[in-house]
């Protein structure tokens, strides 16, 4: 239920949408997706994001900027359309159901970061930035937003900048038991390549104990070299995910699952690259 004396506000600015989300018990209302996991009754206030217009995807210098409001649906059909945007396309296929995909935004879900998120994982691994707006307008890496605690702070997301790397190969999954269940967990995996040597690797995973986790150690074995069966092997040492058991899985269960994935989609890179 809903409170009774919910106010519906339509701002055609960012800084009075801004000003207005700063008031107790007023949010943004972009999707509607995440309205309906909250305390409904603690919400007063519905900023709609609909005149901000923020449902933009477009190409500058090599780098795509997504508009806060743009869909799921929108990224997936742009990315098959423009043959761009390609791993994180892939990852947002995967998510949820088409009704969903229709109303989930990109900054809804960036600044909800559900457990089962197929969002995060992939825009870490592009190393994507993202501008928000909280009174000022901040540029912040992705990474650094989540991890510095910016997520949880007030404030609007405008756009994610992604960048566009013909050099890059990749893979995204999403693990679930079932097709429609959440996921126990998603892995993005990207590697920059030049003439077969790594020049840059980025391994994510969702769905852990602290929500996310880069391989950092892993990321470090194989970069200046060529990827191998036995370079994927010395790799694997330092992936280590921790879970939380649930009443479905044990930690370990999610944590063998975790590790047997990330060491086959490496062994599809290595093979791809052959």
């Amino acid at each position: 239920m809903f409170n009774e004396n919910l106010k519906w506000f339509f701002p055609s600015t960012i800084s009075l949408a801004v000003r207005l989300i700063g008031q107790p018990g007023v949010i943004l209302h972009g999707g509607g997706t995440r309205i309906l996991k909250t305390q409904s009754r603690s919400i007063i206030g519905l900023v709609d994001v609909g005149k901000l217009k923020l449902n933009y995807i477009k190409y500058k210098n090599n780098l795509a900027h997504i508009g806060a409001a743009a869909t799921f649906s929108d990224v997936v059909k742009y990315s098959k359309d423009n043959n761009c945007l390609l791993m994180l396309g892939a990852a947002l296929s995967q998510a949820a159901s088409t009704p969903l995909r229709n109303r989930i935004t990109i900054g809804g879900s960036l600044k909800d970061f559900p457990q089962w998120s197929n969002l995060i994982a992939p825009l870490i691994s592009l190393d994507a930035k993202i501008e928000i707006n909280n009174g000022k307008t901040k540029i912040m890496s992705v990474e650094d937003y989540i991890s510095e605690g910016t997520i949880k702070t007030k404030h609007l997301i405008k756009e994610i900048i992604v960048p566009e790397d013909e050099s890059l190969f990749w893979r995204v999954k999403r693990f679930a038991l079932l097709k429609f269940e959440y996921p126990i967990f998603n892995i993005a995996l990207s590697l920059k390549m030049d003439n077969n040597i790594i020049k840059d690797a980025r391994f994510v995973i969702t769905g852990v104990k602290s929500r996310y986790k880069r391989f950092i150690k892993a990321e470090n074995v194989i970069k200046g070299k060529i990827l191998s069966e036995g370079l994927i092997k010395q790799c694997m040492k330092y992936i280590d995910p921790k879970f939380v058991s649930d009443y479905k899985y044990s930690d370990s269960y999610k944590t063998k699952a975790a590790i047997i994935t990330i060491e086959d989609l490496l062994t599809e890179l290595a093979v791809e690259k052959q």
